[in-house]
């Protein structure tokens, strides 16, 4: 497969059990991750009866510590090398850090029950900081892997939707659990309240345990390149061809990239789109809606289950008319489901299922998508892409832990029983319509620029049919080139290559 500029690197296609080993190594991430965002808030207020800002509190201080966390990791990554692999090595602290410290996040207080909110805080922060510097450990590490394993155009879109598709279905696998649980060790009440405290303590045992399962078959199937090697490929083709000698970017390079900024900001509205639904969705269901307590399982089940069909679809639909357009249907869904969940009426709520399955789709779609442009930002500069990952994941997590603890400042702190007219029930529909949804017009928007971006190198690098808007959001649909399955593409990703993205 031939890139702008006419290099080609041969690697040894990424084997089966390679492909199988890294789709599961983010399960352990993705388990926590659908009990932290779906549940974090429910566990803290509903069982616990602490007040809404005392969780807003502690879902930003995580999210600041995830999203500081994650540039200095991908820094260390980018830095230190070894010969198990840097990635692989980060990898396994993150893993160890999660593991130890996420039960205490869903338990009660240990010797500090009957003590002031302070103390409680502090407690609860204390292993909530550590809990997120392991996940942005494993993630970072994760992520940076893809451009190492292969270079492959169709295999990177394929490792990021098989990623995806796996955190929805970890988050399918929380939801079953979950729903087990309230059955079995749950009150009888259709509410929920402390007497189901037993049900989250025992859903962060069953994550912890199945995903240090995943993380070990990671580690044993996967084989890390070192960027020894990979340069090395890189400079025999580089001769073999009579090209110049590629310049290895560093950090600082990465600042003087538009599409460094644009693609920034599309994940960061994605993360958005993606996340604060995920919160507030049991709050919506109950509270706006009036639900049982087990709707806070099988509607979220819902979702997620969509998630991954529209995880799958989009390796389909990128064919045909590429990554920008694909990601523009995925923000039209989500669009819609906000405005669908605006307005949902009482009378009949199966309705319900209708939104939840657009936004699923939609946001799972826009995922996908913001990865995989992500990965073709770094094209073949693997010695800097953790710090490129890092960089979008900071802006991601402070921004969503900025909104959330926001929203939960001006949380109406009455609680009431008529929906119809309960200001409780309006906000969480104004929560639902607003941030899905703006964030999805955004995270367009940042996709239009891109276009922008696109066409203004085109002038500068005159081809056929350049300027052209249908072109530029068709470019780098996948599978195109003849040859694809023995070669992987590589792109220098410089200011005047406008097909990278």
């Amino acid at each position: 497969m031939e890139s702008g500029s006419g290099l080609f690197v041969r690697r040894s296609p990424i084997s089966y059990s390679a492909q199988f080993g890294y789709s599961i190594g983010h399960v352990l991430n993705d388990l926590c991750s659908a009990c932290w965002f779906s549940y974090l808030i429910v566990f803290l207020t509903d069982i616990q009866g602490k007040s809404s800002d005392f969780a807003g509190v502690l879902m930003l201080a995580g999210q600041i510590a995830d999203g500081l966390a994650t540039p200095l990791v991908g820094i260390c990554i980018d830095k230190i090398n070894n010969s198990y692999g840097k990635r692989k090595t980060w990898h396994a602290i993150g893993t160890l850090f999660v593991a130890l410290s996420f039960a205490f996040v869903f338990h009660k207080c240990f010797g500090c029950e009957g003590s002031s909110m302070l103390v409680q805080q502090i407690y609860y922060g204390v292993f909530i900081v550590l809990f997120q510097f392991g996940w942005a450990s494993t993630q970072i590490a994760h992520l940076s892997l893809i451009p190492v394993l292969t270079v492959d155009k169709r295999k990177i879109v394929f490792l990021n939707a098989v990623r995806s598709g796996l955190t929805f279905v970890c988050g399918i696998m929380v939801y079953v659990i979950m729903w087990f649980l309230l059955h079995l060790e749950g009150s009888d009440s259709d509410s929920l309240g402390p007497e189901d405290a037993p049900a989250f303590e025992n859903l962060s045992y069953v994550v912890i345990g199945i995903g240090l399962a995943c993380s070990l078959v990671f580690h044993i199937l996967v084989k890390e390149t070192s960027d020894e090697e990979l340069a090395a490929q890189v400079e025999e083709q580089r001769l073999l061809k009579e090209e110049k000698p590629r310049q290895k970017r560093k950090i600082s390079d990465w600042f003087k990239q538009k599409k460094f900024y644009l693609i920034g900001l599309m994940y960061m509205f994605t993360r958005l789109t993606v996340n604060v639904p995920q919160v507030y969705l049991p709050k919506y269901l109950t509270k706006a809606l009036a639900l049982k307590k087990e709707s806070i399982a099988f509607f979220p089940l819902m979702m997620l289950i969509c998630s991954v069909v529209g995880s799958f679809l989009s390796r389909f639909i990128v064919k045909y008319i590429g990554k920008r357009a694909t990601y523009v249907i995925g923000a039209v869904l989500a669009i819609s489901s906000s405005v669908w969940f605006q307005f949902q009426p009482l009378s009949d709520l199966c309705l319900t299922y209708g939104a939840t399955a657009l936004m699923g789709a939609g946001s799972s779609i826009m995922l996908v998508l913001s990865l995989s442009m992500t990965a073709d930002l770094i094209g073949i500069h693997s010695e800097t892409g953790a710090f490129v990952y890092g960089s979008m994941s900071l802006l991601d997590k402070i921004t969503n832990g900025v909104v959330i603890a926001l929203i939960q400042h001006y949380h109406p702190n009455e609680d009431c029983t008529d929906v119809s007219t309960c200001p409780l029930a309006k906000f969480y529909r104004y929560v639902m319509f607003l941030v899905p949804g703006v964030s999805a017009v955004c995270g367009t928007l940042a996709v239009l620029f891109l276009v922008c971006n696109s066409m203004a190198n085109r002038r500068k690098s005159p081809s056929p049919g350049a300027g052209k808007l249908c072109d530029a959001l068709h470019t780098q649909s996948v599978g195109s080139s003849p040859g694809s399955s023995r070669y992987g593409v590589i792109e220098e990703n410089s200011e005047s290559d406008g097909n990278s993205i």
